[in-house]
């Protein structure tokens, strides 16, 4: 909650710090839906926690009535953008007025190290790694591995790169990072960057 008191915070252009701008502090009010415990403990899986938001994100909205036009969360779906519907004006056209670079005069050596292309220039052969094949040592260097192991008799059970890892499991990156940082056991499974076998 101490975020929505920072100066730095409340200038993020999102509806609820631009209300909480407006209308200041003093005509919000919070209610807590439901205690769930402490999900860093691990008591409370992330899955839980998200199946619940999702539970009271439905109750929004298919809420029919008048008052709730103005939705804050304009997520229907938990812990996702998901189904986020921007506004119509945000399709439009972001030349002119509604760019935000509209109007501003720039240096003729800034104009002159600018790419015109940046599509074009980070392809292709005007890519400095172009045709470049990187190395098994290189490659080995780069990746981040991921050692699994049984958590009741740390058995070996495979190694993955963190981005593999997350899809088998089906555990976000997040969740992986923090049960690789606390050494505590997800589903009978130990993760760990350092090899244990």
């Amino acid at each position: 909650m101490l975020s929505y008191w920072r100066p730095s915070t409340l200038q993020r252009n999102l509806p609820i710090y631009n209300s909480i701008r407006y209308y200041t502090h003093n005509n919000f009010a919070l209610a807590i839906l439901e205690e769930l415990g402490r999900n860093a403990t691990g008591s409370v899986t992330k899955e839980h926690l998200l199946s619940r938001e999702q539970h009271y994100l439905d109750i929004i909205f298919k809420c029919v009535c008048s008052q709730t036009e103005r939705i804050m969360n304009n997520s229907p779906t938990a812990g996702t953008t998901l189904g986020f519907k921007h506004k119509p004006q945000f399709g439009l056209s972001r030349s002119g007025s509604l760019n935000p670079m509209s109007g501003k005069i720039f240096s003729s050596e800034f104009l002159a190290i600018y790419p015109k292309d940046k599509k074009k220039n980070k392809m292709g052969i005007n890519n400095p790694n172009y045709g470049k094949k990187k190395s098994v040592l290189t490659l080995s260097k780069i990746t981040k591995l991921v050692f699994v192991y049984n958590s009741k008799d740390l058995t070996h059970l495979a190694t993955y790169s963190t981005i593999e890892c997350s899809k088998v499991f089906k555990m976000g990156k997040d969740t992986l990072q923090k049960y690789i940082l606390s050494g505590k056991p997800y589903k009978d499974k130990l993760f760990t960057r350092t090899k244990l076998h």
